[in-house]
């Protein structure tokens, strides 16, 4: 550009092919209506990018989709019915900020700190609501768990990374509880250095990547009774609880449980997915109503962290059907630890299994190479659901274990010389194979 080589024919291109401004498909809104690009509309702006800079903090860069806007302008923001003050607009000029008062529909604009507002957010007029269908941003390719060299900077790689989300949507950032790591995900290994130099260079914070747990879950696969007793005693009153249990496999749409008197049922719906079904089938008030949610209390507690790997258990129903209690000695806690370490035995004797989270894998790769990708695939213990074509690329559809796509971004491209391409998305929880589900065991 600084010599002008090429800038004639790009200009060229643009008027000879490019659409003209009037030609522009009517932008749409997330309720499906047409949003009118007129002077006089009531103002609407799109937000499509944030920057950090040190000196400065939030610039904020937006297209005027209706409307006009003005210096010191009042607008609504459409996802979190707040309300920005525009104290500044600048038309950027490189890192060159021009002030300006004034914009008008079409044109691109910027303004600094504002403080509810992020990428792909609308900011309106009051009493003109709308909201712009926002960016849809490709899934992550790669996750790596990210920790601080230094400890003492964790809080501060916390808010650097956040910060890095609000100017990059295609970077993933949540915490998993159950692997207690914090998860980044982003489109390849290029972004990730990019990522990492970002940490480094301009928010102080020196990092390291590590592979990310996976979340396995587990569950039993035919039917376990079990009984436990608690008695304590020391001094006063003591502890007793006697619960007896009978725990089955549970799947959608199952029939409640025969050769049980049911005096009630509840259905937990449980954070990790699946379901917990608990049946009181007690008959003649040999434990008190009262002290059955003290016994699910205990039953979910050792779903959060099961016996086999210390992942949370899913689809299981549990039917309490008899039990002992004393007038004095009995209380919640007593049936909160006898249900516990009754549903911990039944489960052990009920043929568990481990199940592990499954990706839909699709990729796109040249047809002359599809031969090395799909050995690839079956070594990662893939299960290839279909072939499609398109020009001269295979469209490979398959499922495949998550534990197995680490470093498949990498893999894919030295296979291919970087001329495939993937796309994944979580399908379900499948069964581990049984020699992998004993070195899982084996690794606790």
């Amino acid at each position: 550009a600084i010599n002008d080589m090429g800038s004639g024919r790009l200009m060229g291109f643009i008027d000879n092919v490019a659409p003209a401004a009037a030609d522009l498909k009517p932008e749409q809104t997330v309720a499906g209506e047409e949003l009118k690009r007129e002077k006089g509309a009531p103002t609407a702006l799109f937000v499509f990018k944030t920057v950090y800079q040190p000196n400065l903090g939030q610039i904020t860069f937006f297209k005027v989709k209706a409307g006009e806007v003005k210096l010191n302008d009042k607008l609504v923001n459409s996802r979190n019915d707040e309300t920005e003050i525009l104290n500044q607009l600048f038309i950027m000029d490189g890192k060159e900020r021009k002030p300006i008062s004034q914009l008008t529909v079409g044109d691109i604009g910027a303004t600094l700190k504002l403080k509810y507002t992020k990428t792909n957010d609308t900011l309106h007029e009051a009493g003109h609501p709308v909201a712009i269908k926002p960016i849809k941003y490709p899934a992550s390719r790669i996750r790596k768990a990210v920790y601080a060299e230094n400890k003492n900077d964790e809080e501060k790689l916390s808010d650097a990374l956040r910060k890095i989300r609000s100017q990059d949507p295609t970077v993933v950032v949540k915490y998993s509880k159950e692997a207690k790591q914090l998860i980044l995900g982003c489109q390849g290994e290029l972004h990730l250095a990019t990522i990492k130099w970002t940490l480094k260079n301009i928010y102080g914070v020196d990092v390291r990547f590590e592979k990310p747990k996976i979340s396995f879950r587990e569950t039993i696969q035919k039917a376990s009774n079990a009984s436990y007793r608690h008695k304590k005693q020391s001094g006063g009153s003591g502890q007793f609880g006697e619960v007896h249990m009978k725990i089955e496999p549970w799947h959608e749409g199952m029939e409640d449980p025969d050769g049980f008197n049911i005096r009630g049922k509840e259905e937990v719906d449980l954070p990790w997915g699946g379901k917990l079904m608990f049946y009181n089938c007690i008959v003649g008030g040999v434990i008190d109503v009262r002290y059955l949610p003290s016994i699910m209390k205990g039953v979910l507690e050792v779903m959060e962290s099961g016996p086999l790997t210390g992942s949370y258990i899913r689809d299981v129903r549990v039917m309490v059907y008899d039990g002992k209690m004393h007038s004095v000695d009995s209380n919640d806690i007593s049936f909160k630890i006898a249900g516990a370490h009754a549903f911990k035995e039944a489960f052990l004797n009920a043929n568990p299994k481990l199940l592990e989270p499954t990706q839909e894998l699709t990729v796109k790769v040249p047809e002359e190479m599809v031969g090395n990708v799909m050995t690839d695939l079956q070594s990662r213990r893939s299960m290839i659901q279909g072939i499609d074509s398109l020009n001269n690329y295979q469209i490979l559809k398959c499922i495949t274990p998550e534990a197995e796509l680490y470093g498949y971004s990498t893999d894919l491209r030295s296979l291919t010389q970087g001329r495939a391409t993937f796309n994944s998305s979580f399908a379900s929880y499948q069964p581990v194979p049984a020699n992998v589900q004993k070195e899982l065991i084996q690794q606790e």
